[in-house]
This record gives structure tokens, C-alpha cells and sequence, in this order.
């Protein structure tokens, strides 16, 4: 294992944007025609197109990520549109709606405006591929224009052929003729991330796992969030670059180790992706480090807030324990690898055991309060006999809140594994897992609850195709999901307790709406969702022999990370589902 306090790599690389202004202010670009696309921010792209134009260049600088929607935000005039048909390119090799995706949520930002998407015939994606847009105004009068998505195909540090968003440089008219061009070109931001994802690539290959206890990658670019009108909907390269640095360096360590993509035992350490914000040349630095936060986090003190129904964001690990503590039973705490507590109590009672875990993925927070407010209503019920752990991954947790005080916001999903670096489903017994292991067996539980979330804005990886691998589905929120995991011969006591948890959860009738307004928001863009539906909740069955339960019914919350009434309505039918459960469990658990 690496020691703490070294430094892997540490590099500065020019500003695209200042780089490319400096080219061209050089005389032989007088009275071009130029058209730029980088990854900077509306204010830095401006600037720099004022300065070429005052040079005498018709200037263009525009943004290459989701240049469809930055369009329609800054350029595209659509006073009096009645309708928009949006032709959007499939490229061969390049999932089909990948560029349907790119022009999410357009549909919401231009009011009362019908849109419509249509695919057309697939092209080599070699040369810069464009949306057709067909505007249609008062009277019929329609006019049409092109918006071009500049990307090229590379290969991302997983070894998969990907077609990512990238820079590209358009020269028309040029005084010296030798000086046009139509060509890609690697931003700053791609190069930062290249320098990242080499420097694991080395590691990796000679090392062994556990690599670090932390790894801090940090990157110090000209990184822009931009705050849609569209619920929790922003444009921001910065969550995309977290996103795309902390599940590429997991795909990078797989596969130095032999492992597959899809293979959830790695354990490298803990991955921290540091994201700042600065103008002029970028800095690329990961270094090791060690917990930050652990004597703070140990010693945090219960927070205010008594009344669960009305908690509007995630808890502080304190107040989760004093609601636990208020619960009272048979209280036993097990210990993170990091040495921070898991709190867990067993309620008795006369139904069936039951086992109820939220926390495992540690920036998905309506969890947490929806297990406790269950709690409370099964222990003063005295209905069933349970087990409660609201809060599984501590050490994710205390990554969570230490990443919240930059961005609150975002999905933040470098939180979500354990300090080991490995998802807490997919680890031995012991250190955390351990609460699990010991609920079931004080219980004597075959059902548990396990309480999850997901993205509630739209999650992308650029670097890496844009879309998430092995997340695709869930790349846009699609309403409050459920899914079924059940050893082979107990999906008919199985579906029976899940078709009680969606009559309890379309009874809410804010809930249904939601999941609505969802479904038919982002099918627009991704399709159908890959998930049967029943009173407009969507849910999945799957066997799952190697669950340590019989029975897991996992909830999925678009969380990541709400606040406010949305937040109390997740939480609310967290706790729903579980009662609903709770309840079946009684009848069809005998």
C-alpha cells in the first residue's frame, strides 16, 4: 500500500480556450470565419469571442458539451416557435439514442413549444456530426438549421472504442488560405483527465490491491455549473469530470487486475475526486492521503431535529443516532473499516423478522429517514419483529458530507462504496457487512429491506461515451422503482409482498404524479424504461440465489441529491414501502 502524503503526478496544462484565442489572433486569421468549441463555461467563451471579433474574425466559441441545449440557451431565437423537430444523429457504433440524450431537457426550457425527436440514417462519425432543427412559427412559416455536436472516437481508459464530446476548430476565409481547417482537437479538461487515468493505469499495473487508503484526485480547471429552470437540472462539466474521474479509475484498477467492467469486487481504496474551479492554465495532481474527517465524525453530536416528517435534507450521523437511541431494544453497533460505528437496534415482536439497511450507497439520503420513521411506527405498532441499520457505510457517508460542502447539488457517487473502495454489497463478511450478518440472525429474518436512490438530474459520463456504463437506465430520473431479488422458489411469497408495497405507494397520489411527469419527461430522450410498470411504479423481479436474504426488496429513490418537499416526499414513501412490507409480510410469511 502506497504511503500517505505522495504525490503521483502533478501537472499543469495550457487553457484550450486561451491557447486557441492566442492562434488566432495572429494576422493571417483576418476575416475568417472561425467556429470554436471547447468545454469552458458562457462568461470565458464570450470574452474570448468579443476579443477575436474586435481582431476583425466573425467568431463563434461555443460549448462542445451538450452543445444542443447550450444552443438553444445562447444563440437559437425562438420567439414565436410553436413547434421544434429535432432530427438528432446516430452514428454507427454509438448507442442509438445517445444524441437524443445529449438534447435533454430541451423539451423544458422552451415553454409552451412542442418537441419532437427523430433518429436519422447512421453515419461513420468521422467528420463533425450535426442536429437538423426545424422551427415552425405562427402561420406555418418554418425555418431550419443545423447544430453541430463536435465529438470524435477514442479510446477511454477501460480500452472501450467510445465517441466522447471533444474540441474542434473551424477556419473559413482565412487571409492566408493554408490557415483554414475543419478539424478535433483534445481540450485542456480531456488532456487533465487523460493525465489522471494514466497515472492509475500505472499504478495499477504495479501494484497490488489495497492500493492507497485514499487517493485524492485533483483537478483545478475552468469547470462551470449552470442551474437549469428544469427541477434539479443543471449544466455542469465539474459533476461530469467527478463522475467521469471516479468510475474510470475503477474500470482502470478492474482492469489491471484481470477483472471484468461489470465486476463489483475490487477493492483499491477509497477514490476522492477534488474539483476546483480557476481561470488561466489547469493543474492535474492525485496524491494519497488519509481520512480527514474521522475524530470529527466520531464525536459528531445529535443535531436539532425531532420531528423526521419534516426533515428536508440528509441527516447528520448524530441525529441518526439519537433517533435510533429513541427507539430503544436491543441496541449492538459493528464498526466500519475505518473505525467508525454502525449503529443497528432489534425490536421484538410478534410477526415475521424482518431486516431493514439504508445507507449502503451513501450520497442516495432519503433512506436514512425513511428507515427511521418506519422504525418508529413498527416499534409502537408492536407488529413486527425487527432490525434496523439506517446507516450501513459510515465512511461513504462522512466522504458524502465532506464532498457536500463543495458541491450539495451533485450526485457526488465517489461516496457511494466503501472505504475499501468496493460496494458494501459485494464484501465478505466483517467490518460493516457484519450488521447484516447479525440482524438476520437475531431476527431470523427472510425479508429484508434495503433502501436505495438514484440520480434526480441527469447523470453523464463524457469522457467515457457519455452515457454511464452499466448504468444506462438510470441516466435520467424516471420516478420512485422497485425491485424484487428472490432466491429460486420464493418469488410467489415474493411478488405477493411486492404487489402490497405498489398498492401502498400509488396511493400517494403526489408520488404517482411524480413518477408520471418522470416516465414521460425522459422517455421523450431515453426510450421506455427497462422496468415493468403497475400503478405507475416501475419494478423489476429477478432471481437472485446469492442474496444472503430469501426475499430483498431494494427501493430506488431519484435522490441524488434533492431537498426540500421533494426530499419528504422520497422519504415518506421510503417509509411507506416498508410498513406496506412489514404488513404483507405477516399474512404471507407464515
Amino acid at each position: 500500500m502506497i504511503e500517505a502524503g505522495t504525490t503521483l503526478c502533478d501537472l499543469t496544462i495550457p487553457s484550450s480556450l486561451d491557447t486557441m484565442v492566442e492562434r488566432l489572433s495572429a494576422p493571417g486569421y483576418a476575416g475568417a470565419t472561425v467556429e470554436l468549441w471547447v468545454l469552458d463555461g458562457q462568461d470565458r467563451r464570450q470574452a474570448a469571442r468579443d476579443r477575436l471579433r474586435a481582431l476583425g474574425i466573425d467568431a463563434f466559441v461555443r460549448c462542445a458539451y451538450k452543445p444542443l441545449v447550450h444552443a438553444a440557451l445562447e444563440e437559437i431565437d425562438l420567439a414565436g416557435v410553436k413547434t421544434i423537430t429535432i432530427r438528432y444523429p446516430v452514428v454507427d457504433g454509438v448507442p442509438e439514442k445517445r444524441f437524443a440524450l445529449e438534447a435533454h431537457p430541451l423539451a423544458d426550457l422552451v415553454g409552451e413549444t412542442q418537441v419532437q425527436l427523430e433518429a436519422v440514417a447512421p453515419v461513420d462519425g468521422t467528420g463533425l456530426v450535426a442536429y437538423a432543427v426545424v422551427l415552425v412559427g405562427n402561420g406555418g412559416v418554418s425555418r431550419s438549421l443545423q447544430v453541430q455536436a463536435p465529438n470524435r472516437f477514442v479510446t477511454d481508459p477501460a480500452g472501450q472504442r467510445v465517441y466522447n464530446p471533444c474540441g474542434w476548430l473551424k477556419v473559413r476565409g482565412a487571409a492566408d488560405p493554408a490557415l483554414d481547417c475543419d478539424a478535433a482537437f483534445e481540450t485542456d479538461q480531456e488532456a487533465a483527465f487523460r493525465a489522471a487515468t494514466e497515472t492509475l493505469a500505472d499504478l495499477a499495473r504495479n501494484g497490488a490491491q489495497p492500493f492507497f487508503d485514499r487517493l485524492e484526485m485533483h483537478i483545478e480547471a475552468p469547470f462551470f455549473d449552470r442551474k437549469l429552470p428544469v427541477g434539479h437540472e443543471s449544466l455542469s462539466t465539474a459533476e461530469a469530470m467527478h463522475e467521469d474521474l471516479y468510475f474510470s479509475a475503477l474500470d482502470v484498477f478492474k482492469i489491471a487486475q484481470g477483472l471484468s467492467l461489470a465486476d463489483r469486487t475490487l477493492r483499491p481504496g477509497q477514490l476522492v475526486p477534488v474539483l476546483r474551479t480557476r481561470n488561466g492554465p489547469l493543474r492535474a495532481r492525485l496524491v494519497t492521503n488519509v481520512d480527514p474527517v474521522l475524530e470529527q465524525d466520531l464525536s459528531d453530536p445529535a443535531g436539532a431535529l425531532t420531528d423526521l416528517a419534516q426533515a428536508g435534507s440528509w441527516l447528520e450521523p448524530g441525529t441518526v443516532k439519537a433517533h435510533l437511541d429513541d427507539l430503544g431494544g436491543d441496541a449492538f453497533t459493528v464498526h466500519s473499516q475505518r473505525g467508525r460505528p454502525v449503529w443497528a437496534t432489534m425490536i421484538d415482536g410478534p410477526g415475521p423478522g424482518l431486516v431493514i439497511t439504508a445507507g449502503q450507497h451513501a450520497n442516495e439520503t432519503s433512506g436514512p429517514v425513511g428507515a427511521l420513521r418506519a422504525a418508529k411506527k413498527l416499534a409502537t405498532g408492536n407488529r413486527n419483529r425487527f432490525c434496523i441499520a439506517p446507516l450501513v457505510n459510515p465512511d461513504g457517508y462522512a466522504l458524502f458530507r465532506e464532498l457536500c460542502r463543495d458541491y450539495p447539488a451533485h450526485m457526488n457517487h465517489a461516496a457511494r462504496f466503501t472505504a475499501s473502495g468496493c460496494d458494501l454489497h459485494h464484501v465478505a463478511r466483517g467490518f460493516e457487512n457484519e450488521a447484516h450478518y447479525i440482524g438476520r440472525e437475531r431476527t431470523g429474518a427472510t425479508l429484508h429491506m434495503n433502501l436505495h436512490g438514484y440520480p434526480a438530474h441527469e447523470w453523464t459520463r463524457p469522457f467515457a461515451g457519455y452515457i454511464p456504463r452499466h448504468a444506462e437506465a438510470w441516466a435520467l430520473p424516471r420516478g420512485f422503482a422497485l425491485i424484487l431479488l428472490h432466491h429460486p422458489g420464493w418469488q410467489e411469497k415474493g411478488r405477493a409482498i411486492l404487489d402490497a408495497v405498489i398498492d401502498a405507494l400509488a396511493g400517494d397520489t403526489h408520488l404517482v404524479e411524480l413518477n408520471r411527469q418522470q416516465r414521460d419527461r425522459s422517455s421523450l430522450y431515453a426510450g421506455s424504461f427497462p422496468l415493468e410498470h403497475r400503478k405507475d411504479i416501475p419494478f423489476v423481479v429477478e432471481e437472485a440465489p446469492e442474496e444472503l436474504f430469501p426475499l430483498t426488496i431494494i427501493t430506488e429513490a431519484p435522490d441524488e441529491t434533492v431537498d426540500g418537499d421533494l426530499f419528504r416526499l422520497f422519504h415518506t414513501a421510503q417509509m411507506t414501502a416498508v410498513l406496506a412490507a412489514a404488513d404483507a409480510a405477516r399474512s404471507v410469511l407464515v
